[in-house]
């Protein structure tokens, strides 16, 4: 068996004829039991030194992110208290409206705009066909705005996610 070659080191300025020899050989990191190189299969050199716990852990992980992404795209913009639930916009027929909750309308316009208003203080609205009429007489539009005369209606706060319409009752 040959010596490996010896490699000559000369510092800047050194004399050439005074060199210390050097080692060529490199350091190699192996798994123990198996040669220097050893493939199995197509995932390249052995790496038997990981035990389940690391197959246990990067199933754990991937359920994980599953789930946050999973919830994150099904959950994502959906109103959150104080919103109510109040029904659906394919149950609410263009140029109507109706009371969803103590107080609050809930009228579709003709064009399919979606508005919540809340009645005033000490005069109950009633629906008449596609308006509201308050205990004196006055009219108003589906989204809240009068016919002829008075103050608008106080319109909610209302949200459309994925066609069920949510209303803030506090606004």
């Amino acid at each position: 068996m040959a010596a490996a070659p010896e490699a000559r080191v000369v510092a800047a300025g050194a004399d050439p004829h005074n060199w210390v020899p050097v080692s060529v050989r490199r350091i190699h990191f192996r798994p123990p039991g198996l040669k220097a190189g050893s493939r199995i299969g197509p995932l390249g050199p052995f790496r038997g030194t990981l035990g389940i716990h690391w197959v246990i852990g990067s199933i754990v992980v991937g359920l994980l992110i599953l789930f946050a992404v999973t919830w994150g795209l099904f959950h994502a913009g959906r109103p959150t208290d104080p919103f109510r639930v109040v029904g659906t916009v394919d149950r609410l027929p263009a140029a109507t409206a109706r009371e969803v909750l103590g107080g609050v309308f809930l009228g579709r316009t003709a064009s399919g705009q979606v508005f919540a208003v809340a009645e005033p203080a000490n005069c109950p609205l009633e629906v008449d066909g596609a308006a509201y009429v308050d205990c004196l007489g006055l009219e108003y539009q589906l989204d809240g705005r009068p016919v002829k005369r008075g103050q608008p209606l106080i319109r909610l706060p209302l949200q459309v996610y994925r066609g069920e319409i949510f209303v803030d009752p506090t606004g």
